[in-house]
């Protein structure tokens, strides 16, 4: 479970390239469940959007859509898998336009955090769309399974690599790193928090 009292704006990204596969997708959504279950997700808490992408990158739910864990939780129980190719960086580019903004639930002076988890390489460049991201305050995390490319993940995520890049040998262990990408993810969020809200108390001063 997440302590810290801070709160965020986390939108997923999720490969549902027809190379996943039915049964791993089911693990996908059991991963999704128990990492939606860590944060305090409520409307006037944590926000978590999800976009689901192959060939063409679609939203699933934006940030305010649910109001309660509860509800967030049976939109994964409930995400229908896609099938296609591995388009990440036009996926990357979509949910900067689509997700991070205030008409889909994104909040001013609120941590902004992308979760990418994906199997294969891409069949596009995710360098610039990462990049872009990134430079709008947006901390990339990479969880990548089988296939994926390392260094792929590493050019996405945010630094340092040691706490944004994941990458696991198979579905059926995902749920291993729950537990310390949470533990990430809290910290950072803690962090970016706090540097938040020094940058608007340092305006105000």
């Amino acid at each position: 479970m997440c302590k810290t009292p801070a709160i965020a704006d986390i939108v997923i990204l999720v490969d549902g390239s027809w190379s996943i596969g039915r049964i791993n997708f089911r693990l996908v959504r059991a991963f999704l469940e128990n990492l939606v279950n860590a944060f305090s997700v409520e409307f006037d808490k944590t926000r978590i959007g999800l976009a689901q992408y192959s060939g063409d990158p679609r939203i699933e739910w934006h940030l305010n859509a649910h109001t309660t864990k509860e509800a967030v939780i049976e939109a994964v129980k409930n995400l229908p898998y896609k099938g296609g190719n591995t388009l990440t960086g036009l996926a990357l580019t979509f949910i900067l336009e689509n997700s991070f903004k205030a008409e889909s639930g994104s909040r001013p002076g609120v941590p902004k955090i992308g979760i990418l988890i994906t199997d294969g390489k891409s069949q596009d460049d995710v360098i610039p769309p990462a990049r872009s991201l990134k430079d709008s305050g947006i901390e990339l995390f990479a969880i990548g399974v089988k296939n994926a490319d390392e260094n792929e993940l590493k050019a996405i995520a945010s630094p340092p690599e040691e706490t944004h890049v994941y990458n696991v040998a198979d579905f059926s262990v995902m749920s291993d790193i729950v537990e310390g990408l949470t533990k990430a993810l809290c910290d950072r969020v803690d962090q970016l928090d706090k540097k938040i809200k020094g940058s608007a108390q340092a305006i105000k001063l």
